[in-house]
């Protein structure tokens, strides 16, 4: 086990910064929420300048394996589970059991559980099919999606009941005394590429702040209040870039960042530069906005540089120290889709190196923050 210092942190502050717009604001001093229990813990992590490892859907599937239990790529090399683990709700939306990925919400749930039971933390992203037509996220050539989820009442309603269906899986992730787990949502993410009906190229920048907001205020409805809201631009080339269609403090708790590596070797200092202008902006603004920085997706497809995690991400997380670092998964069914470590890749040696490495959190260093 590494050796930890835990940075005491007042509790104060975290009451008032997390998802705090006024209509979810408590009102009684003593009751404390779930996402502000996790944001306090978050807090103390970032004061520590530790940096929590992550991964995509880390126990549910792997290079070689789908489905098993208490496996996990990560775990079969390092001997511990990452401090927090990312699920995708892409699915959920139309009341799919399963996500974009074949992963049963159900065992999401129980994975979700485990995870919090061992002392780690979870996080969400969310593909969602868009409310007019019902295709995947990627299907961007409708510029008028947004426009229409903000304007247009019968696209409003069929929004707000996906809206309604994510909330209902939040308020489910539970601990068996009954109380709530905090995790991190981050919707409507990598905005400023094009890739998705909420892109920079299919909406405007007021019509994406209000989509961030109803979102905000169907969540808060429902009486959920157990997630810290995150946005994660994907690269950008400047502050003004990053924060040019920023929501607002009062929708906002993490400032993420999206930058994958390309190009093996040869695409090393262009990731380097990238992750500098993007997870950079993600850290100054953050400070700037009493918020907390993270580098919310992250990895090079196929880990083609075998020392890809001691000479080039930890070095990057050293100089920014967001908060954790999430990497994507490892598909089954893809062979040269993975993005993490496996038993008997060429840089799983490398990896355990990553893992002794005294700025890193695993799950069993991250369960000593409370």
């Amino acid at each position: 086990m590494k050796q930890i210092i835990i940075a005491l942190v007042a509790f104060a502050p975290a009451m008032v910064s997390c998802g705090s717009s006024a209509s979810s604001s408590t009102s009684d001093a003593d009751t404390i929420t779930a996402a502000q229990t996790m944001r306090a813990r978050l807090d103390s992590i970032a004061a520590a300048g530790k940096v929590m490892f992550g991964h995509d859907d880390d126990p549910v599937y792997g290079h070689s394996w789908v489905g098993d239990r208490g496996r996990s790529d990560v775990l079969e090399v390092a001997g511990d589970y990452p401090a927090i683990m990312n699920w995708d709700l892409g699915g959920i939306e139309k009341g799919d059991a399963a996500n974009l990925d074949s992963v049963s919400f159900e065992r999401m749930r129980e994975e979700v559980i485990a995870q919090d039971a061992r002392g780690g933390m979870n996080a969400f992203s969310w593909h969602s099919v868009n409310p007019v037509d019902g295709r995947d996220s990627w299907a961007c050539e409708d510029t008028t999606i947004v426009s229409r989820i903000i304007a247009d009442p019968q696209v409003a309603a069929a929004f707000d009941q996906q809206v309604r269906r994510v909330a209902a899986f939040f308020k489910s992730l539970t601990r068996p005394d009954g109380t709530r787990i905090g995790v991190v949502f981050r919707p409507w993410h990598e905005h400023t590429g094009a890739w998705f009906w909420w892109g920079s190229r299919q909406c405007s920048v007021d019509d994406y702040r209000k989509l961030w907001a109803k979102t905000r205020r169907i969540m808060d409805e429902e009486g959920v209040d157990n997630i810290l809201w995150a946005y994660s631009p994907d690269r950008v080339v400047s502050d003004e870039e990053y924060m040019e269609r920023y929501p607002g403090n009062e929708f906002v708790d993490i400032m993420g960042a999206d930058v994958y590596a390309y190009g093996a070797e040869k695409g090393i200092e262009s990731y380097r530069n990238a992750v500098d202008a993007t997870l950079g902006a993600a850290t100054r603004m953050a400070a700037e906005n009493g918020k907390i920085a993270a580098f919310s997706e992250t990895g090079l497809e196929g880990v083609t540089v075998p020392t890809w995690w001691i000479d080039v991400l930890l070095p990057v997380i050293e100089k920014w120290r967001p908060v954790y670092v999430i990497t994507w998964r490892n598909a089954h069914d893809k062979p040269g889709h993975f993005f993490g470590p496996y038993p008997g890749h060429d840089s799983a040696d490398n990896f355990k190196a990553f893992y002794a490495d005294s700025t890193t959190l695993f799950a069993k260093d991250v369960a000593r923050f409370k």
